[in-house]
């Protein structure tokens, strides 16, 4: 086992270094926060792999629960040092992640089974579910686990890729519902004659594919979370009937004469505008502004300054076994991207470059390189606002459409999911794309 031992007190460092070295033990100590942040994210210190961290919760500079909020991904599991009066950070830091807390002063023999049951600990989930420290990401995460508190519905709005699953799991794992069922359902992915069968149960002969009786998706969510992703894409009749779930507690399968209880709490997403979707009645007003109670959007990628080179390391590390690490002209070259899949997109291309990177090193040239092999690749490349229309410059209707559509494409990689976004039928895109040179890699 090596420790990661992070006390701004050097006495302390020395003698319980000792300690665990005499119980065979390899400590790895640091004097600071700010030395922590690298190791806990990556895993790997300067003298290789660290299996978990004693770390002291008051220090100078960065505070122990700093580093944790910091260090939204962790491969390495916690264990909080907390003096006499600060039990309330402790239990925040647990709130973060960290997977136990010893009050000082404590000696090797105290420390050492904490530390090999944190071994045996899963990581909690939200400690690795959602990766930010700008200023941004830290106000909504904020936002977020307040909301998670509440028992009411929420609403979460954001683009394509910006991680709305994730922090409906975020506000699964930090609820009263969190010993019951995450259950994820995408109102998209169902033709609408089978939807309410699909949400609410049916039984047998119900309609006329109805061929036996099945249980709803909200029905397995029993006393868990209920997570509708594009709750846009619900037909008028389901709207009411998730709406009289929602208020009565209670949904009735198709073809029965009772209603079954009804206990989830529910949490729906978004990409689209539903505010304009009330206001030419594709979207119902009372479910809305009932979803939109607690409505939180997730702030997208290009607006979160450097998390963009923090999600980068991250799961560049996850993508390879290798030590692979970026350069700081390829930090700089992520920076420059726009990103429009969000963190999905990045994820992606950390993975292409994890593949192909021959070295140890992902630099600028690599990412370049691999941008430049994409199909799509102006519709990610590019300045901030560098594919957006200048002030006085005259862009026609179908250069905006193209430029649109050409990004979706590249984050979707599926025709018939673009056509659907943009409200057209997939030949008609199909058309468009070879007007416009474009194949579609979505086909076998």
């Amino acid at each position: 086992m090596r420790v990661l031992l992070v006390d701004d007190d050097p006495g302390l460092r020395l003698a319980l270094s000792k300690a665990l070295v005499r119980k065979g033990v390899d400590v790895v100590d640091l004097s600071s926060g700010e030395a922590a942040l690298e190791p806990l994210r990556t895993g790997t210190s300067s003298v290789g792999p660290v299996d978990v961290c004693v770390l002291d919760l008051r220090m100078p500079g960065m505070g122990g629960l700093e580093v944790l909020r910091r260090t939204q991904t962790r491969r390495v599991p916690v264990v909080v040092l907390t003096g006499h009066g600060t039990v309330p950070d402790a239990v925040e830091a647990m709130r973060l992640g960290a997977v136990n807390f010893m009050q000082k002063p404590v000696d090797a023999d105290e420390l050492l089974p904490a530390l090999q049951q944190a071994l045996r600990e899963e990581p909690p989930a939200i400690a690795t579910a959602i990766l930010g420290a700008s200023a941004p990401m830290l106000a909504f995460l904020e936002r977020l686990d307040r909301a998670a508190q509440a028992d009411e519905p929420v609403l979460l709005v954001g683009e394509i890729g910006s991680g709305k699953e994730l922090c409906a799991h975020r506000l699964h794992d930090m609820s009263g519902h969190r010993k019951g069922p995450f259950v994820s359902f995408n109102a998209a992915s169902v033709q609408s004659e089978w939807l309410e069968g699909e949400l609410f149960g049916q039984r047998r002969g119900a309609t006329a594919g109805a061929t036996e009786t099945r249980e709803g998706m909200m029905s397995r969510a029993a006393d868990g979370t209920f997570f509708l992703d594009d709750v846009g894409d619900l037909t008028i009749e389901a709207q009411a009937k998730l709406l009289r779930a929602i208020e009565e507690r209670r949904l009735r399968p198709l073809g029965a004469e009772v209603d079954k209880p009804f206990r989830a709490r529910v949490i729906a997403a978004t990409q689209r505008d539903l505010k304009a979707a009330v206001d030419i009645g594709t979207f119902r007003a009372d479910l809305y502004y009932r979803l939109a109670a607690i409505s939180l959007t997730v702030p997208p990628l290009r607006e979160r300054g450097d998390d963009v080179v923090l999600v980068a390391r991250a799961y560049l590390g996850r993508s390879s076994d290798r030590p692979l690490v970026l350069t700081p002209d390829g930090e700089e070259t992520l920076r420059r991207y726009r990103f429009p899949g969000n963190v999905r997109e990045l994820v992606n291309l950390m993975k292409r470059a994890a593949l192909f990177c021959e070295g140890l090193e992902v630099n600028a040239a690599l990412i370049d390189e691999l941008v430049e092999q994409s199909p799509f690749a102006d519709a990610v490349k590019g300045p901030l606002g560098n594919d957006a229309p200048r002030a006085g410059e005259r862009v026609t209707l179908e250069e905006l459409e193209k430029t649109h559509i050409k990004r979706l494409l590249s984050e979707l990689n599926n025709v018939s999911e673009v056509a659907r976004i943009v409200g057209i039928d997939r030949r008609t895109l199909q058309r468009k794309m070879a007007a416009w040179g474009l194949r579609d890699h979505s086909a076998p």
